[in-house]
Formats: C-alpha cells, sequence, structure tokens
C-alpha cells in the first residue's frame, strides 16, 4: 500500500529502501492565513449560492454539492501555496562482502569426530540434518559413520554447497562477494559465473548448480606450509581501503603460526568499522599427541653425555599415558614414560651418549594412537654432528681468586675439555706433579701457544708478561683462528692494558676518564645484570630451551658486586649483558658487561665482572656449568671444525625448514690475511655431494665498519642436506640442513577463543554450522543504514490532479441528476 501511494505521488523511491518519517511544507509565495481567509470567503459564498438553488433539491444534497465545490475551490487554493511532502528514507548502499577462505595445510586435516554434537555439525554441513533447527536434532544411524573423519576442506565444500543453506546466493543477492584465499599469501578467486541479478531472480537450489556457478568451489586445494592470518587480515584492509565494504567472511580453524598477531589486526579493522564475520572449521578438542620442537646442540662429542629436551603437547588426552623415544639414525637410544594431563604442553628432558662420530638424524618420536586428529605430527627430527676431539683450553691467572677455583674446577669435570693451567703466584712446585693441570709459565713460544683452541685470560699484572706473549696471543686469535675469553678483575684488567695489544682485541672500549687505582677495592652494592636483545636471543646465555624462560632466569640470578668500568662497546661488537645503572651510562647507552666480537679468524669475549661465581647459590652448578659450559664450545667450535684459515662461514643455525630466511656470515682474507675488500662476494649453495639439483647463488654485501665481513639471505629451500660455498674458495664448504615445515600440524584443535575474539571486537559474529544459517540475515541487519531527505510537490503530482478530477466530476454527475445547469 505503501508502494502504491510513494508512486501515485510521484515519489521515486528505490525499493531496497523504506520510509522512516514524512512532513508537510510549503513552498509557495503566499501566506497560508491569506489563504484560508479567501477559503472562507469563498465557502460562503458557495453556500450562498446554493442556498438560493430550486427548493426541489432535498437538505442532504445540496449540503453534498457545496461540499464539493468547497473542497475544490480549496484544492484549487491549496495550488497558491504549492504544498511539498518532505519524506526521510533510510537504505543500505550495495557494498562488497570478501570471504576470506583458509588455505592452509591444516585444512586437510580430519578430525576424529567422537563426540555427537561434532557428528551432527558435519551432518548439517552435508544437508542430512536441517541447518536451522541446531544440535537438538537426532542424528541419523546411515550418516554416523560416514561422518567420523572428515578433513576440513571437504565440511567447508559441503557447507557451501548445501542447498539448505544456499549460503552463497543468499549472500550475493545483498552483497558484492568478492572470495579470496590465503597461507603465506592473499589470492584472489575468481568470481561466480552469472551475474546477481538473474541470480536474485533464479536461486540455484542443488549442489551441481552451485558447484557449476562458484567453479572455485571444486579448485580449493588447501597445501600452504603456514598459516599468516594476522597478515592476510592486514594486506585485505590494505587492498580493500575506500572500498565499501559490508564486512569480511573469514572461514578458518584459527591457527596463526607466522606473521602478525590476528588480535592486533583486529583493532585496526575496528577503527576502519569493518567487521569480522567467522566461520570456525574444525573441533576445539581434537586427540592428539604432538611434538612440538626439539632442542639439541648442533655439535656434540663422541662419549659425551647429550641433553635433548623435547617439548610435547597434548590435547583430549587427561589421563592417559605414551612413551617417548629418542632416535639417532633409526636406532633407538633414550626413551621415558610420559604421563597427560589437561591439554597443554610439558618439556621433556632425555640424555643419551653419541658412541662414534659422523653426522645424524637425531628423532623425537611417539607412537601415534588410533584415535588421533593427526599423526604425522607425532615426530621431530633434527640433525646431530658428532666430533671426536676435546676443546684445549688455556687458564691464565695472577693469584686464585674465586673465579678461578669455580671455573678451573668445572672445566677439570667437563670431558670435552682439555684444560692447562697458569698461576703466575702459585709454587712452582704445582706445575711438577703427575698429571697436573698446570704450566710453569705462559708458553712463551708461537707453537706451543697456538694448539690451544681458547684462552681464559684473568686479572694479570701487565708487567709479569712479556710484550711478545700478548702480540702472539693476538696472533692466535687474529690468524689462527682461536678464541679468548678476558674475565675483569679487580687489580689489573681492563684498566691496566692501555695502549697494549690485548687492548686491541677487546670488544669494549676502555674509559680513559675513570682509572680504577690498585688494588681490592670493596664492592657492597648489588648489581642485577640486564640482557640486551642479542643477549636473549644468542645461544650462549640460554639457560632454558625457552627464550623467555631463560630471560626469567637471567632475572631471577642472585645479584653480583662488581662490575669492570668501561666506556662502550666498540662498532663491530656485539653487547649481550648490561649494567642497568642510570649513573654509568654514557650517550652510547648502558654501560656493557659481558661483549663479544669477531677479530680477524677468531673471537674475543669480555666478561666484565669476576663474580659470576655467585650465580651457583641455592642452586649450584645447575646456570655455572651450564653459561660457561656453552661460552667455551660456542666460541671455540670453528676453530674445532677445521675452518678455513682464510674463510670463515657461519650461520646463525645448523637445521632450517622451507621457507625460513638463512642468513650467511662471510669473514674473508687474502693470502695475506688482509680482509677482502670486495663490494660484492658471491656464493653458491647446492644438495651435498651426490644430490640432484641445481645451485643457486647468493650475492653477499660487506658490513659497514666491519672490515672483510659480508652477509648474503636467502629463503631455505627444498628439504634436503646442503652446501654453502663462496666463490673465491670451494674447498671451505658451510653445511646446513633443511627440513619440511610442520607448522600446520602444530595446532590441530579450532581456536575457537581466537575467533569468537576477534569476531566480537570488530563488531562481527562468530558462527559454526549449527548458526551458519543466520550468517546473511546478520550481515544484513548490521550493515550501515544511509539516511537521505527526499521532497515530493503535492500540487503537481498525479495523486493531486486525479484529486482534483474526481471531486470536479463529482458535482458535475451530481448536479446533472439533480437537473441543474
Amino acid at each position: 500500500m505503501t508502494e502504491l501511494l510513494l508512486k501515485l505521488i510521484g515519489a521515486k523511491v528505490p525499493d531496497a529502501v523504506s520510509v522512516t518519517s514524512t512532513s508537510l511544507a510549503f513552498r509557495g509565495g503566499f501566506q497560508v492565513a491569506s489563504v484560508v481567509v479567501l477559503a472562507l470567503a469563498l465557502a460562503a459564498l458557495v453556500w450562498w449560492l446554493y442556498r438560493r438553488s430550486p427548493q426541489t433539491l432535498s437538505p442532504v444534497r445540496r449540503y453534498t454539492l457545496t461540499a464539493l465545490r468547497v473542497l475544490f475551490l480549496a484544492l484549487l487554493l491549496l495550488i497558491l501555496l504549492r504544498p511539498v511532502l518532505a519524506l526521510t528514507v533510510e537504505g543500505s548502499v550495495r557494498r562488497l562482502l570478501v570471504m576470506l577462505i583458509d588455505d592452509s595445510a591444516s585444512m586437510q586435516i580430519k578430525n576424529p569426530r567422537l563426540d555427537a554434537d561434532d557428528r551432527k555439525r558435519a551432518a548439517i554441513a552435508f544437508g542430512s540434518l536441517a541447518p536451522t533447527n541446531g544440535l537438538k536434532q537426532e542424528l541419523p544411524r546411515a550418516a554416523t559413520n560416514s561422518l567420523d573423519s572428515i578433513a576440513r576442506a571437504d565440511l567447508l565444500k559441503a557447507t557451501l554447497k548445501n542447498p539448505k543453506l544456499d549460503l552463497l546466493p543468499r549472500l550475493e543477492k545483498e552483497f558484492d562477494l568478492v572470495p579470496f584465499t590465503f597461507g603465506q599469501d592473499l589470492a584472489e578467486l575468481p568470481r561466480r559465473v552469472t551475474a546477481t541479478n538473474a541470480l536474485a531472480r533464479h536461486a540455484p537450489r542443488d549442489a551441481t548448480a552451485l558447484a557449476a556457478q562458484y567453479p572455485w568451489l571444486d579448485r580449493l586445494n588447501p597445501q600452504a606450509p603456514v598459516t599468516a592470518l594476522g597478515d592476510a587480515l592486514r594486506d585485505l584492509l590494505v587492498r580493500e581501503r575506500g572500498q565499501p565494504l559490508a564486512g569480511v567472511f573469514l572461514v578458518t580453524d584459527g591457527a596463526n603460526n607466522s606473521g602478525s598477531q590476528p588480535r592486533e589486526i583486529a583493532g585496526m579493522f575496528r577503527q576502519e568499522g569493518v567487521p569480522l564475520y567467522v566461520y570456525g572449521l574444525g573441533i576445539t578438542s581434537p586427540r592428539d599427541i604432538i611434538a612440538a620442537n626439539v632442542f639439541a646442540p648442533d655439535v656434540t662429542f663422541v662419549k659425551d653425555e647429550v641433553p635433548v629436551t623435547v617439548r610435547v603437547r597434548s590435547q583430549g588426552l587427561n589421563g592417559q599415558t605414551a612413551k617417548l623415544k629418542l632416535l639417532l639414525n633409526g636406532n633407538p637410544v633414550a626413551d621415558r614414560d610420559l604421563a597427560f594431563g589437561p591439554d597443554g604442553e610439558q618439556a621433556v628432558t632425555l640424555n643419551f651418549t653419541p658412541q662414534m662420530q659422523g653426522e645424524f638424524d637425531l628423532t623425537a618420536a611417539i607412537d601415534p594412537r588410533p584415535d588421533e586428529a593427526v599423526t604425522d605430527n607425532n615426530a621431530r627430527t633434527q640433525r646431530l654432528k658428532v666430533i671426536d676431539t676435546k676443546i684445549k683450553v688455556l687458564m691464565v691467572e695472577q693469584s686464585p681468586r674465586w673465579e678461578f677455583r669455580y671455573l678451573q674446577a668445572m672445566l677439570m669435570r667437563d670431558r670435552r675439555i682439555e684444560l692447562k693451567c697458569v698461576l703466575l703466584e702459585g709454587d712452582p712446585a704445582i706445575a711438577r706433579g703427575t698429571n697436573t693441570p698446570f704450566l710453569e709459565q705462559f708458553p712463551t713460544r708461537k707453537d706451543d701457544l697456538f694448539k690451544y683452541d681458547l684462552v681464559i685470560y684473568g686479572d694479570i699484572d701487565p708487567r709479569r708478561l712479556a710484550a711478545s706473549s700478548l702480540e702472539n696471543l693476538n696472533e692466535l686469535v687474529s690468524k689462527f683462528g682461536g678464541a679468548l675469553v678476558v674475565v675483569a678483575g679487580k687489580k689489573f684488567v681492563p684498566s691496566a692494558y692501555r695502549r697494549t695489544a690485548l687492548e686491541r682485541l677487546l670488544p669494549v672500549e676502555l674509559d680513559t676518564a675513570a682509572i680504577e687505582p690498585a688494588g681490592d677495592p670493596v664492592a657492597e652494592k648489588p648489581v642485577r645484570l640486564e640482557l640486551t636483545a642479542s643477549g636473549r636471543a644468542n645461544a650462549m646465555l640460554r639457560l632454558s630451551d625457552k627464550e623467555e624462560e631463560s630471560a626469567a632466569i637471567w632475572k631471577q640470578l642472585p645479584p653480583i658486586f662488581w662490575v669492570a668500568k668501561v666506556a662502550r662497546a666498540k662498532p663491530a661488537a656485539e653487547v649481550l649483558l648490561v649494567d642497568p645503572d642510570p649513573l654509568k651510562e654514557t650517550r652510547f647507552g648502558k654501560m656493557p658487561v659481558v661483549a663479544f666480537q669477531h677479530y680477524g679468524l677468531g673471537q674475543v669475549m669480555f666478561v666484565g665482572t669476576d663474580n659470576t661465581w655467585r650465580w651457583r647459590k641455592n642452586v649450584g652448578d645447575a646456570y655455572y656449568t651450564t653459561l660457561w659450559g656453552q661460552m667455551m664450545q660456542r666460541l671455540s667450535i670453528q676453530r674445532l671444525l677445521g675452518g678455513s684459515k682464510r674463510t670463515q662461514l657461519t650461520t646463525d643455525r645448523q637445521n632450517y625448514m622451507t621457507g625460513e630466511r638463512v642468513t650467511i656470515y662471510a669473514r674473508l682474507y687474502t693470502a695475506g690475511y688482509e680482509p677482502v675488500q670486495e663490494p660484492a662476494v658471491k656464493g653458491v649453495y647446492g644438495l651435498r655431494l651426490g644430490g640432484a639439483g641445481r645451485q643457486a647463488e647468493v650475492t653477499l654485501r660487506p658490513l659497514a665498519e666491519q672490515p672483510g665481513l659480508y652477509r648474503g639471505e636467502f629463503i631455505a629451500p627444498t628439504p634436503g642436506q646442503y652446501q654453502f660455498f663462496v666463490e673465491q674458495d670451494l674447498n671451505t664448504p658451510l653445511d646446513f640442513n633443511v627440513t619440511e615445515p610442520k607448522f600446520e600440524l602444530g595446532e590441530t584443535a579450532m581456536n575457537e577463543s581466537l575467533l569468537s575474539e576477534i569476531a566480537t571486537n570488530t563488531g562481527g559474529a562468530f558462527f559454526r554450522e549449527e548458526s551458519l544459517w543466520k550468517l546473511p540475515d546478520t550481515i544484513t541487519a548490521r550493515a550501515e543504514k544511509v539516511r537521505s531527505p527526499l521532497e515530493v510537490e503535492l500540487w503537481c503530482s498525479p495523486l493531486y490532479f486525479l484529486l482534483l478530477l474526481g471531486v470536479v466530476t463529482a458535482e458535475w454527475v451530481l448536479r446533472k441528476r439533480s437537473q441543474l445547469k
């Protein structure tokens, strides 16, 4: 009725809008009061004229004729006022609805549906149950077995093809549907075959027709190795910015194992006013055992006990047990029984002792259960290199201070280390016993000094050693790849070594303005050292297999009571620990306490305190041994592995997964041991000898202020064992291993909490199969309405003309029947 009335008054209102308010206004140039007075006068005249009519007219007919004439004249006078009907119309502009579909490998997971509600959800998706009746329906017996294990991708296809849901056609009736997929990257899919208006008139009602009109449905084949949900949402928002978006229809299991955090990106959607409507795929509590990570050293020693930490995650297995096995090239070397509690992760430590040198596959595995969601995530493998040698360490100290005593005892217990000590103020007799670790003096001949892999240099009066000894030490590090650890002391190191060969080796610059007096100053103020970002990431300072746990341990360590005052780190140095005291801070930042740098072919570490032994308080050797052991191994490993004197190639680790970024550092010297000064160096990598495949080239660029040091990056290729070379030295390879990533199998449960949170925070909604039928109406109801004013001139409308014609015609017919002229 309203639509017909609007047409009669000439109002052009689209079908999609509604009238929310009306009002009458006059746009003529006459006063309303004047027109009313004139209308009354005319009415009186009409009444007088009809009163003089012949007496044969009945009173009713006379009054009727009078009313019709007065109404006709009033309508004519009303034209002078030009009446206008002011309307407020409300409607929605046709907007884009982006459909974002998860294209990662986790969508291929076949979840065993052991719960009745999960089976009902699958039955709704496949059309065996009505989509509007929820989970209270009875599941058909014939469908029970077929719904036990269905891939998430197949469930999605069935849902979108379900004619009972009719989801895509209903959405396209109201919106311009634009489909995308995402995994590692965002990719747009082709749109439907027929036009939207045709779809609105002839909505398909069978799965075959739906598949024909949306050909991309059957082409969905999720294979992406990672899920970058946050990145995909961010890229989509940037791409569609400026478009009239009704929202984003997100279809995913909630996994996010790469890139930005979805919660942060959801805040951007909220600011832009774009709601997320999320359809969660999968089940929330599948039964699954996941070998999440294996933490073991890349290199170890023959007959040295290797600690291996395996992080095992369990879901839906509270009260169940399993056996974790450790395999070396497929041979069992250790195992441990596990008991599972509520859903979560546990760190399990196993130890084994390799009996021979070589390269091995170290695998942590748990036998799959028949009711697991995924069985491919029950094992993790990394490469392990076992070497048969010892680290030759020379420890030089003037007097047996506490740091020397604890460190010497620790190193002598370490099977990997062959230790010799020089105690300058010690009794010479200690060097004459059988199997004594002591030497009578610091090695004066180069041959004697250069056989050591690492030298620990303590608090020594520089006058006790010849200048040539320090020069020899410099040469051991710079030209023969040795390592040096300088442990500061209250008497001499580092303040007494200005303008010496040792000062050139140090990764820190000495503070010339504050020369500490000789002696043994009393230190009473406690100092809690602070990890830098580099220190958190550096494996030498890792006190736990998890970076966050390691950082927490560092914060809980007992304080130390003395640090050596230095000016700042040298440009090429890496600072690992600093003194947080703002009084010691300079314009270069907080004062470094532990720092290291590459020096020529070797490495130098500065430990600016002799109080690390205090970290043994209440825990014994737990952290002290770990810290110093890792430092000894990491600093000497390059020399132990027989690296070239002129070409040193390093990476941050030996094992990578396909798609990860590999960073190569090359420290290169000429035949005369001068740093290479080329603007670029070409490198190549490929599978090791006997492997198929082509070699790939990498360009390495020099690093500023670090002569001879080059860096290059590339993406880890397909799985295999690889070698990297620089073109100028093909005889010095760097080995690294690439394995298949298993990020997508690390989380087999649907992350309902995350998906529901980002939907709610953006003003959208979260859906499962039982509520998915509400999606089109929910989006339509929440779509932004547009209000606009509309004025219709009533005086020249068809309805006004018909009213005038009707009134005058009625009067004329009645007059004729009354035999009036």
